[in-house]
């Protein structure tokens, strides 16, 4: 079975686990295409059989989520299943100041990933060291909030809607939020509602490679071109720069490949 299962990952299971399960119940080989921490729900895309070679194209998608904070409380997890760092009064916050700094986070930002994370330091990962009480060091990263807007507002807590670039943390998003309003912040709830153009009227739909890669442009081939590419050979073609969908005149699907400075190789080809 080659094809993205469009699934529901709920809260209190892991990534690995829900993709086993998964894997299991169909009966093929499967690899997710993004992780989610384990207190969070929400969409994720499971590559199945042949996709999995094309799971490291899912990661320029966009990703939208709805979370819910909680004012005046920070915590060593950034979220409610840990410890409490500190706690400052937020009763003096409004509504509208939480609006007003949510716009200072539109564009791109750098963050700090929070140690209980999957983000790896010399190929382990950082929420397994620091479990073990070791010193966890994680260097910023830059990442793009494309747009984010206040949904519900009940202080303490605060609920939003954004959408980022691959590789945000939503729990460093919030904790952010609450240290520039001076108070902090934990987050009680993640939900991811989309992927790019996928969200939850997908959920439990098997997409094709070829549709899943819907961002990437295609390309036309004469047959004798596409056996040389699926040979591994490089050709060379006149054709703009950029990493294309291989296509036969029949519009079949034989893999990915890349065309730079008049060369175009393959990537990812199909068996």
């Amino acid at each position: 079975m080659d094809g993205f299962y469009i699934g529901y990952k709920d809260k209190g299971i892991s990534s690995s686990n829900f993709v086993l399960n998964l894997s299991k119940s169909l009966k093929t080989k499967a690899g997710h295409t993004g992780t989610l921490d384990l207190e969070a729900e929400g969409i994720m895309i499971i590559a199945m059989g042949q996709a999995t070679k094309y799971a490291q194209f899912l990661n320029v998608l966009p990703k939208t989520y709805e979370a819910e904070g909680i004012l005046g409380i920070t915590t060593d997890t950034k979220d409610t299943s840990g410890n409490i760092l500190s706690e400052e009064d937020s009763s003096h916050i409004t509504c509208s100041d939480i609006e007003e700094v949510l716009e200072l986070f539109k564009g791109e930002i750098t963050q700090i990933p929070p140690i209980y994370s999957a983000k790896k330091i010399r190929g382990k990962k950082a929420y397994k060291l620091a479990r073990k009480g070791q010193n966890v060091e994680l260097k910023p990263i830059k990442v793009n909030i494309y747009s984010i807007e206040l949904l519900e507002c009940h202080i303490p807590k605060f609920y939003i809607k954004t959408l980022v670039s691959s590789g945000t943390y939503i729990r460093t998003l919030i904790e952010d939020i609450g240290n520039r309003l001076k108070v902090g912040a934990t987050t009680s709830l993640i939900k991811r509602t989309a992927i790019g153009k996928f969200d939850t009227s997908y959920v439990g739909k098997i997409i094709n490679i070829q549709d899943t890669l819907y961002f990437l442009r295609y390309l036309i081939l004469e047959d004798n071109h596409v056996k040389s590419l699926k040979q591994g050979k490089i050709l060379h073609l006149n054709i703009e720069d950029g990493v294309y969908k291989l296509l036969s005149n029949k519009g079949e699907f034989f893999g990915i490949v890349v065309s730079k400075d008049g060369l175009t190789k393959p990537l990812r080809m199909q068996i």
